[in-house]
């Protein structure tokens, strides 16, 4: 059986990521994006989204590092970022990351769990850093 999902509009080529909600019965292309319905169903279920999946909502947020990383540690947080769906641009300045996004793919969650993931990998102090920069963080809606 293939569907569409219901969150990003992908095909659902299986019925492992299968949810009955209200009566109804969906499949999603992943586990993340089952978990972003489960946040929010009633915005996944409405006639706006429906129709052509509404307009994105992209939002920048800006985290101050307090230290500028490295080339490589640059390479690693983009690289996790990027990786995300609704991830559309990772760039630094300084000790400034910036990650433009949309807000109805890729989850604050989402984002959260990546950084604390590159922590681990970016050395001694790096997962402190990153926790406190998603805390004390910049955000605007485009």
């Amino acid at each position: 059986m293939t569907a569409r999902c219901p969150v990003c509009a992908m095909r659902a080529l299986s019925n492992s990521n299968e949810l009955e909600f209200r009566g109804m019965y969906f499949l999603f292309c992943s586990p993340s994006c089952q978990e972003r319905f489960l946040q929010d169903p009633d915005f996944f279920l409405s006639p706006r989204h429906a129709r052509g999946h509404g307009p994105e909502a992209v939002k920048r947020r800006r985290l101050r590092l307090g230290h500028q990383p490295s080339r490589d540690q640059a390479e690693t947080l983009r690289d996790l970022l990027e990786g995300l769906m609704g991830v559309r641009t990772v760039g630094f300045r300084g000790d400034r990351l910036e990650i433009t996004y949309d807000a109805r793919q890729a989850s604050v969650e989402g984002l959260e769990r990546e950084l604390t993931e590159a922590g681990e990998r970016l050395g001694p102090g790096w997962g402190e850093r990153l926790r406190r920069a998603f805390v004390h963080y910049e955000e605007e809606m485009e």
